[in-house]
């Protein structure tokens, strides 16, 4: 080893800390002396962001020992060249060659400090300072404090903590973690921090990046959701708990925590009076009875509350568990007005027994609750809570009698659970899950009339889900009857899907569904509705509010007429001209071939814009039909269609008629179908998933509708308007060619009067085209096309004015804070042109496109309307000849029995009935003999 002599040693010396720090950045090399036992050694003191180094005077260069600025507890400053650092390993006794290096040093450790620990104060970290130092590093603190409110870095200065706690635990500095946070996260304005981010790091990098939040003051969300938690991050999470006082929400859904760490989360949110978390996601965790009961603890004492609460699938058991939660969160003074979201679902047995009084009075409590959920609880939506004297009052009752909900020693007793609704949150409740649950344990004689209560009452409900609870149809009648009778809610969505309704049901909804007018989505999927379908789907048709019916899982029903007559019910229902229904499910139904008759009729569709078929086997052949529908198809925006045993040849098919398609925009990808047929032809599937997504995205960019797209709804509308007026017309020309050589004066006139009427509407069905295109004439295209040019510039000209400023502003904001370099020679210059080149590229790129995409969209829609006003009056036309023709035909049939002669048939007999074959039947919804 040698003592580095003269100027040649110290620039070797220098070259050596620098190589053997590395990448490390280095901000200050000062001589010190420390000391050592009784005596002072010299010695090289080399400052990084977050640690000091001593380095020995002597080569090769090595390092005596060093300590992270976080080990640092305390500075003491005993004379003016002497400090000692007291850390939580070792005491450092440091003396400078002069106070202005001492005050370096200081000010340096107390700054990184202050930027991992923003509440940190000077006067905790310094004792027996000089005042003039003390006052020189407050000064110091208090101008870093006003920088870091203005700009404090991305994202809170995350990646600096990060950097000082790799530092201080001796792990890597992974720049993977940074970059994300400090572009990422930060230019999307994320103040969610998601670990599924970093998911595929070591477990010890996710960690310490869960350290870094502990004292940042951007970040207010942390998530996680199905990535287990190890005890190194767990432990983390738990000391961030314990210090954050800004994170407001914690997700850590289904992450492998068991009940200890519940209570040991307890505990430490207890500690933490500052903490300002107000919503916990804990689902999927097996909490278990121990952790939710010290969870429990904590809510009752929580001074401020919950506003969303998840502890789903957390193995709640009743008595302990989900009772004790109960409590507690009635218990707390604070919940009644705070809690927002509650979720207990996914607990089998918590609510199993008839004694619910805890969740009653938590309910009756909550009045803020917009979001419930008891799916899957075994909740008994008729039960009453049962006091103890009640019990023992009771004794030697029988378990019937004492369940009944009107038994008499009972009348004082709570109301059951819709009771507990409408006297606590029905003003409130936007979202109500009670699925996977059942109505009663018992044989029910009465409902209860809480429920119609509850539902003419509730003032915001928006979803309500009571699938597969096994209603009795008294239920549905008191619920539908309460939604006819409520007049503050218009949009909601109503599943009873697997409640096993049957007839009994299907008669309850025929009777009140039109009445029902807040209901906006009915899924009465899988109810056994099957014999009862055609009433049934007539009675949704009477509906002037649903506009989203599933009805999946009804149609089992074993002859073909009857499925044929279900089908063409629903045709008929969705081609209404008033028809509200924009979306159709029968999903999950096994129609097969009986799909074609869906498919058939969207040829001349003008209300559905949703189409739900998957799971039909209806198979190439159905694919075939999709592809002829959506070649003609204009109002279709969404199909699903997964599950049909489709092969390439069948995924091909549509994929090429999508070509052909501008509007249709989401076509979920039939991921089953497309696995199976991949396996055969890998080569076929592959381009028609390939076309298939590329069309879509196609749709999906497009604002605007080309020409023919207009012309093919045109066509649409003119041949469905020319069958049904020449099918009548037909029908009317058979009476007249019976009766025209017959006698008598009033039958002459009737026959007369029939031509007249045949005449007049085949001349109406020949001008609609016509009609039509008089709708098309461009009589102020000129103009308006001016027009829009006009606007179109002079939006441009103020936004080149708006961007002038803009660049102004930035010259004069970069002259005033760094007038020195602005004023340099050429700077300014560059400036402009730097800030012209992007400008010219943004422009380019967006605002040209943008303002000629005005004018497109502004024809787009002057086609629509203009299609739409000839529609109606085209409609008008035909409405009036159908009339004519029904009159002239009635008095024709009149008489045919007067004169003996037999009416003949309106339509051939069908000569097949096979379902393909009836698919091909008008399709329009009103036959001639219903007109």
């Amino acid at each position: 080893a040698l003592q580095p002599p003269g100027f040649m040693g110290t620039l070797v010396f220098s070259e050596g800390i620098t190589s053997f720090l590395g990448t490390k950045k280095v901000l200050l090399v000062m001589s010190i002396q420390l000391q050592v036992k009784s005596k002072y050694d010299d010695y090289i003191l080399v400052l990084t962001p977050w640690r000091a180094y001593l380095l020995p005077v002597m080569l090769p260069v090595r390092v005596h020992s060093s300590f992270s600025f976080l080990e640092v507890k305390e500075m003491t400053v005993r004379e003016p060249s002497l400090v000692v650092i007291e850390t939580d390993a070792a005491s450092y006794a440091f003396r400078f060659m002069c106070f202005d290096d001492l005050e370096q040093v200081v000010i340096h450790v107390t700054l990184s400090l202050k930027k991992v620990f923003p509440d940190s104060s000077p006067g905790t970290l310094l004792k027996n300072s000089p005042p003039n130092l003390y006052e020189r590093i407050l000064q110091v603190t208090d101008s870093l404090e006003e920088m870091l409110q203005s700009s404090p870095g991305p994202c809170g200065g995350f990646s600096e903590t990060y950097a000082a706690l790799c530092d201080y635990n001796g792990f890597a500095f992974r720049e993977e973690i940074q970059w994300d946070v400090d572009n990422i996260y930060h230019s999307q304005d994320c103040r969610e921090f998601n670990l599924l981010d970093f998911s595929h790091l070591e477990s010890r990098d996710v960690a310490l990046s869960v350290a870094a939040l502990s004292f940042n003051l951007w970040f207010t969300k942390l998530s996680c959701k199905d990535f287990k938690l190890n005890q190194e991050i767990s432990e983390q999470l738990l000391y961030m708990l314990s210090k954050s006082v800004t994170l407001e929400e914690l997700v850590l859904e289904n992450s492998g925590l068991k009940a200890d760490f519940a209570q040991r989360m307890a505990q430490a949110l207890s500690n933490h009076p500052d903490s300002v978390l107000h919503t916990i996601n804990l689902a999927g965790n097996q909490l278990e009875d121990r952790g939710i009961l010290a969870f429990s603890r904590l809510v009752e004492k929580s001074p401020k509350g919950l506003q969303s609460l998840s502890l789903a699938r957390t193995m709640l058991s009743a008595k302990a568990g989900m009772s004790t939660l109960c409590k507690a969160l009635t218990d707390n003074k604070a919940v009644g007005s705070s809690l927002r979201h509650l979720d207990l679902s996914g607990n089998p047995g918590s609510l199993a027994g008839e004694d619910i009084s805890n969740l009653q009075s938590l309910l009756r409590h909550c009045r803020s609750l917009s979001h419930l959920s008891l799916a899957g609880t075994d909740c008994s939506l008729d039960a009453v809570s049962i006091s103890v004297t009640q019990h023992q009052g009771l004794e030697g009752t029988s378990r019937d009698h004492l369940l009944c909900p009107l038994h008499p020693h009972l009348a004082s007793s709570p109301p059951q659970l819709f009771g507990a609704l409408v006297h606590g949150c029905h003003t409130s409740l936007v979202h109500l899950d009670l699925s996977r649950n059942i109505y009663s344990h018992r044989r029910v004689k009465t409902i209860s009339p809480d429920i119609k209560e509850f539902f003419s009452q509730a003032c915001a409900l928006q979803h309500v889900s009571l699938a597969g609870t096994k209603l009795p149809a008294d239920a549905v009648r008191a619920l539908l009857q309460g939604l006819a009778d409520n007049s503050h809610i218009s949009d909601l969505s109503l599943d009873l899907s697997n409640c096993e309704l049957r007839s009994a049901g299907a008669q309850v909804i025929q009777d009140l569904i039109p009445d029902a007018s807040s209901i906006s989505s009915l899924d009465l999927s899988d109810n056994g509705f099957d014999p009862d379908m055609v009433t049934l789907v007539l009675s949704i048709g009477r509906s002037k509010s649903i506009r989203h019916v599933s009805l999946g899982k009804n149609f089992n029903i074993k002859s073909k007429e009857g499925l044929l007559d279900v089908l063409h019910r629903i045709v008929q229902v969705t081609q209404e001209d008033d028809c509200p229904l924009q979306s159709l499910s029968v999903a999950e139904s096994r129609l097969k071939l009986g799909t074609n008759v869906l498919l058939s009729a969207l040829g001349s569709n003008t209300s559905l814009v949703a189409l739900d078929i998957s799971g039909n086997a209806m198979g190439d052949t159905g694919a075939k039909m999709l592809a002829k529908a959506l070649q003609i198809n204009t109002k279709l925006r969404t199909v699903v269609w997964d599950r049909n045993n489709t092969t390439a040849h069948g995924l091909l098919e549509v994929a090429q008629a999508l070509e052909r398609n501008y509007t249709l925009k989401s076509m979920p990808l039939p991921m089953s179908d497309v696995a199976q047929a991949y396996r055969s032809s890998p080569e076929r599937t592959e381009e028609a998933v390939h076309k298939l997504q590329s069309c879509l995205t196609r749709n999906q960019l497009r604002r605007s509708l080309p020409t023919q797209t207009f012309r093919l709804q045109q066509g649409i509308l003119t041949s469905s308007s020319e069958q049904m007026v020449n099918e009548i017309c037909l029908s009317v020309q058979k009476h007249v060619d019976i009766l025209s050589s017959c006698s008598g004066r009033e039958v002459e006139a009737d026959v007369l009067s029939a031509e007249e009427a045949i005449r007049n509407a085949n001349l109406s069905i020949s001008i609609l085209p016509l009609l039509y295109e008089a709708g098309n004439t461009p009589y102020q295209n000129g103009k308006l096309q001016h027009k829009l040019e006009c606007l179109t510039e002079e939006a441009s000209q103020t936004c080149a004015r708006e961007i002038q400023a803009i660049m102004q502003a930035a010259l004069d904001t970069a002259h005033s804070l760094c007038p020195a370099v602005v004023q340099k020679s050429g700077v300014r210059d560059q400036l402009v042109n730097a800030m012209s080149e992007r400008i010219y590229l943004q422009d380019h790129l967006n605002l040209t496109t943008v303002l000629d995409q005005m004018v497109t969209d502004v024809f787009s829609k002057l086609n629509e309307i203009k299609l739409s006003v000839t529609a109606a009056v085209a409609d008008c036309i035909v409405d009036a000849v159908l009339g004519d023709l029904t009159i002239a035909q009635c008095k024709l049939a009149e008489s045919l029995p007067k004169l003996g002669l037999d009416l003949p048939p309106l339509l051939p007999e069908p000569v097949e009935d096979d379902v393909a074959a009836a698919a091909a039947a008008p399709s329009r919804g009103r036959n001639p003999s219903d007109l």
